[in-house]
């Protein structure tokens, strides 16, 4: 059995170098789009539970919108909705309406929307950027 060489164990590793400085783009842009994904459930979960808790208590319920925002911040997602302090996210008891409007999460190449309707439907796409599994485009 032979050994290998010096220039043969150099070789292997500049092709495994090269592969691997080949792949970090295609890795980080899966990665931004699985954290877009992430982001993206966790608010539909969130505004699902505040309309779940509005019908069960049969009153109108406040969304606080401020918790998931500052959370987006740490996957460096910007995040920006139509809603405000003089305009914000109601859910309508029993009927399960709520104020219509949209919630944008964004990173370099893609932006999702959450959009509630006044029937309280709450669905999410992708509005720009490259499609993503699971996400419809808008």
């Amino acid at each position: 059995m032979r050994g290998y060489s010096l220039i043969e164990w150099l070789i292997a590793l500049a092709i495994t170098a090269g592969l691997g400085a080949l792949s970090m783009p295609l890795f980080k842009q899966q990665t931004e789009s699985l954290l877009l994904q992430q982001a993206s459930s966790r608010w539909l979960s969130y505004l699902n539970q505040v309309k779940a808790k509005a019908r069960r208590a049969e009153a109108s319920m406040t969304a606080d919108l401020v918790p998931l925002e500052g959370r987006s911040k740490v996957f460096e997602l910007a995040t920006e909705s139509t809603y405000s302090s003089t305009n914000p996210l109601i859910f309508y008891g029993y009927s399960g309406g709520a104020a219509p409007g949209h919630i944008r999460i964004m990173n370099e190449s893609n932006t999702v929307k959450v959009f509630i309707s006044s029937k309280g439907r709450i669905r999410s796409c992708i509005s720009h950027g490259s499609a993503l599994p699971g996400l419809p485009l808008c």
